[in-house]
C-alpha cells in the first residue's frame, strides 16, 4: 500500500507540476505576449478579463456534470478539456495575425486552463477521501518548483528571443500535461475507490442552491474574492510593476521564481501542519499575508523590494491552496464537492481576475502602477477582514 500512495504522490506531482509549467507560459507571460502584439494595458485587461468570466461559467457548468455523471470521471473530463485545448492552441500558433483572433482564442484558452484547476482538485480528492492519503501538499509544491523554474527560464529566453517563442513552448507543455493526466490512475483494490456502496448520497445542489445550502461559506467567498483581486493584480500586471521599479523581463521571471520556489517549503509542509493547527485558521492566516504582499509591493521603491515582497507568497497563496482545498472538502457535503471546488476556484480566479484585469488595466493606464497597488492593498485589507470572521471551524 505504501508504493500506491508513493505511486500516486509522484503521478500527481508530475500532473500538476506539467499544469503549473502551461499555466506560467501562457498566462503569467500573457502580458509579456500581448505587448508583443500590440496590446495596451486595458486591452489586455479586457482579455484576461473576458478569460476569467467565461471561466466563471464554464466551471459550475462542468463540475455539475462531474457531480452528476456516472459514466464520465473527472480524468475523463480533463483529457477531454486538454485535447480542446491543444487543437485551438495549434491553430492559434499558425494564425494569430488578426486582433480580434488573437483575442478570441486567448480568452478561450486561458478560460479552459482556469478550469482544469478545479478539476485537478476534485481528481486527487477523489483518492484522498477513498481511503488514499498521499501527500497533496507535497505534490503541489513540486509544481510550484517546476513554476519556478519555468518563469525564471522563460524570463530569460523571451528577453533573449522574443515572446514568440511563447505558444510553441506552451503546445510543448501540453503535450507533457496530457501525458501525465493520461497516466494518473493506480490499480485498486475492489470496493476501495469509489466505493462505499453504503453510503448515502443526496442530489447535489444547483449553483443557486449551494449559495442558499451553505451561506457562510457564500459570505466567505466575498473575502476571498477580495485578497485575491490584489494577488491578481500583482500577478496579471507583475511585468508593469517590475518595470515601473526599474527592471525588465528577465526581472520579472527573477521575481515569479522566487515566489514559486517559496511555495513548495508550505506545501511539502502542510500534511503535517493540518494535523496541528486547523484549516479554518490557516485560511485566516493566510488573509493576512495576502494584504501585507499587495502593502509591501505598493511601497516598493526598487525591483529588490519587489523580490522581498514576493517572500509572502510563503505564507500567502502556498498556505491558501491546499488550506482551502482541505477547507472546502471538510464542510462541504460530499454530493457538492466538486461543485464546491469549482466555485472556489471561480472566486479566486474568476470574479478575482475579472474585476482585477479589468480595473488594474484602466488604472495602468490612467494613473499609473502605485495607485493600482493602493487600491489593491484597501481592498485585500477588507478581503481580510471579512475572512477572519466569516471562516467556520473545519474538522
Amino acid at each position: 500500500m505504501k508504493n500506491t500512495y508513493r505511486q500516486l504522490t509522484i503521478k500527481y506531482a508530475f500532473l500538476q507540476s506539467t499544469y503549473w509549467i502551461s499555466q506560467c507560459i501562457i498566462y503569467s507571460f500573457a502580458a509579456v505576449f500581448l505587448q508583443y502584439k500590440n496590446f495596451n494595458n486595458t486591452q489586455i485587461g479586457i482579455v484576461l478579463s473576458l478569460s476569467a468570466i467565461l471561466s466563471i461559467v464554464l466551471q459550475p457548468a462542468i463540475s455539475a456534470f462531474a457531480d452528476k455523471s456516472k459514466k464520465k470521471t473527472v480524468r475523463y473530463i480533463i483529457l477531454t478539456i486538454l485535447l480542446i485545448v491543444f487543437g485551438i492552441t495549434v491553430i492559434f500558433n499558425i494564425w494569430n495575425n488578426s486582433f480580434i483572433i488573437i483575442a478570441s482564442i486567448f480568452v478561450i484558452i486561458n478560460a479552459l486552463q482556469i478550469t482544469l484547476i478545479p478539476l485537478l482538485n476534485s481528481i486527487a480528492l477523489e483518492f484522498l477521501n477513498n481511503g488514499y492519503p498521499f501527500n497533496f501538499g507535497l505534490a503541489r509544491g513540486t509544481a510550484s518548483i517546476a513554476f519556478a523554474f519555468t518563469s525564471y527560464l522563460l524570463g530569460h529566453a523571451v528577453n533573449r528571443f522574443s515572446p514568440s517563442i511563447i505558444l510553441p513552448l506552451f503546445l510543448i507543455s501540453y503535450v507533457l500535461l496530457f501525458i501525465a493526466a493520461y497516466i494518473f490512475r493506480v490499480k485498486t483494490p475492489m470496493n476501495t475507490l469509489g466505493g462505499n456502496e453504503d453510503r448515502v448520497i443526496h442530489p447535489p445542489a444547483s449553483v443557486l442552491g449551494f449559495f442558499i445550502k451553505y451561506k457562510r461559506f457564500s459570505f466567505l467567498l466575498i473575502g476571498i474574492t477580495m485578497v485575491f483581486y490584489s494577488h491578481s493584480l500583482i500577478n496579471t500586471f507583475l511585468i508593469n510593476i517590475i518595470e515601473n521599479a526599474g527592471g525588465d523581463s528577465a526581472d520579472m521571471g527573477l521575481s515569479l521564481t522566487i515566489a514559486a520556489a517559496l511555495e513548495l517549503p508550505m506545501m511539502a509542509a502542510f500534511t503535517l501542519l493540518v494535523k496541528k493547527v486547523k484549516c479554518s485558521t490557516l485560511i485566516k492566516i493566510s488573509g493576512f499575508f495576502f494584504f501585507i504582499k499587495s502593502a509591501t509591493i505598493w511601497l516598493a521603491p526598487n525591483v529588490m523590494a519587489v523580490h522581498f515582497s514576493q517572500g509572502f507568497q510563503m505564507l500567502s497563496f502556498a498556505m491558501f491552496t491546499p488550506a482551502s482545498v482541505y477547507y472546502v472538502n471538510s464542510i462541504i457535503n460530499e454530493e457538492d464537492k466538486n461543485k464546491g471546488q469549482a466555485i472556489l476556484g471561480a472566486a479566486t480566479i474568476g470574479v478575482a481576475g475579472t474585476i482585477a484585469n479589468i480595473s488594474g488595466g484602466k488604472l495602468l493606464d490612467i494613473s499609473g502602477v502605485s495607485d493600482m497597488m493602493m487600491l489593491g492593498t484597501l481592498v485585500a485589507l477588507v478581503g481580510f477582514a471579512i475572512i477572519l470572521f466569516s471562516t467556520e471551524k473545519s474538522h
